[in-house]
């Protein structure tokens, strides 16, 4: 329809200003003519695509490293610079190309470059980060690392100001105990060990207290208090609380006083031949968890005594703490030539046994029982392992 009314609208004008309306003039007229479509739609003309920028883009994509773990922080900070500026100079051109009413592929393109830019900067970033928490995590380890240096040393001369206090402390045979005390101090000067100088005053100096000087002041008192004074005063639970702390703090130091017999040179452990089912069934009465353990028969071997026992005990206080089980149970009992000490609680590898045991990091206090264990009945020439059972542990003791 358009086109009809163009022709004459064309025809008319010719009519208006006189031309004539022969087959000549129709004829340059319509050699002329051109299609209306061409007239009012005619199509924007598309901008020029930059292969060459295109390529780049892809260029700059495909020479970023593979990975960028082992770069340098310099490095980094460079390409993450770089990456910046190319995403920068990616969203102007990308701008432009908006303006210019370039084609949806050409756009799509530069916001695919502008994307995969944006995710190599994030991992850029990220790993910039990691370095940084790294290296501050680095920082702070080293002054963890100090700081435990520093606690021992302060602990160490704690112990030192305390065991000379106690020495100090002793008002009887004054003048001996200075010069066995100046004696002490120089050999520790030669040898530079504390541990012997603590030995010596574990043995010496705290024996009195613990084996003498208490008994006989618990003792005199009970002496010196009838029954009906016991129950006037109401002190029977104290006076028992008392006897068993002492009883405990005798065993203990037993156990101490044999540790340190192993500190003096060319040292030999002092061995009785005894039945271990009545060691461990002698020393189990007086725990609270001796209902829980049960014990077979054991063969009679050389052992020192209360060592030996503080080896199994433990095991067993392990086997009880670490233990989920409702029935907390302990059996000890002969396999072959092996001593076995098995529970029922979570487990417990070789593998972890071993990291335990030598792993410096590990152990430290949870599981320092295991250690001393093992010490003792690696000093009385005995193998010690231990296998992981469905429910539980088995520790094997090797007798022979």
């Amino acid at each position: 329809m358009k086109k009809y009314l163009t022709l004459l609208f064309l025809i008319f004008t010719v009519n208006l200003f006189g031309q004539d309306s022969s087959s000549e003039t129709i004829t340059k007229i319509s050699a002329k003519w051109v299609e209306p479509e061409k007239v009012f739609d005619q199509p924007k003309e598309e901008p020029k695509i930059d292969t060459a920028s295109l390529q780049a883009d892809k260029q700059f994509l495909q020479n970023l490293p593979k990975s960028y773990d082992n770069l340098t922080p310099n490095d980094l900070k460079k390409i993450a610079n770089d990456i910046e500026s190319q995403l920068q100079r990616l969203i102007k051109e990308k701008e432009d190309l908006l303006k210019q009413n370039a084609s949806q592929e050409v756009i799509d393109s530069k916001t695919t470059s502008i994307k995969s830019l944006g995710k190599e900067k994030t991992i850029v970033d990220l790993t910039i980060k990691s370095d940084e928490l790294n290296t501050k995590a680095t920082g702070l380890q080293i002054q963890k690392d100090k700081l435990k240096k520093f606690l021992i040393g302060a602990i160490v001369v704690l112990v030192i100001l305390v065991l000379a206090i106690i020495a100090l402390l002793q008002r009887k045979t004054i003048k001996v105990q200075d010069q066995e005390i100046d004696s002490q101090l120089k050999d520790i000067i030669k040898k530079n060990s504390f541990l012997d100088f603590a030995a010596r005053v574990i043995r010496h100096d705290m024996h009195s207290g613990i084996n003498t000087y208490i008994p006989r002041g618990l003792s005199s008192l009970e002496k010196r208090l009838t029954d009906e004074q016991i129950k006037q005063l109401k002190i029977e639970s104290p006076l028992q609380l008392i006897k068993e702390g002492l009883n405990h703090t005798q065993r203990v130091y037993k156990i101490v006083y044999e540790f340190t017999n192993l500190v003096k040179q060319n040292a030999v452990l002092d061995k009785q031949e005894v039945n271990l089912s009545d060691v461990i069934n002698k020393f189990i009465t007086k725990t609270s968890y001796a209902d829980q353990v049960e014990v077979e028969q054991l063969p009679t071997i050389k052992v020192n005594e209360i060592l030996f026992w503080n080896s199994i005990d433990n095991l067993i206080k392990n086997g009880i703490k670490y233990n989920d089980s409702q029935d907390k149970k302990v059996k000890i009992y002969m396999d072959g030539q092996s001593l076995i000490v098995e529970d029922n609680g979570m487990g417990f590898t070789q593998k972890q046994f071993e990291e335990y045991l030598y792993s410096p990091e590990k152990g430290e206090e949870s599981n320092l029982g295991l250690k001393i264990s093992y010490a003792i009945l690696t000093e009385h020439g005995f193998k010690m392992t231990c296998e992981k059972l469905a429910t539980g542990t088995k520790f094997i003791i090797t007798l022979q």
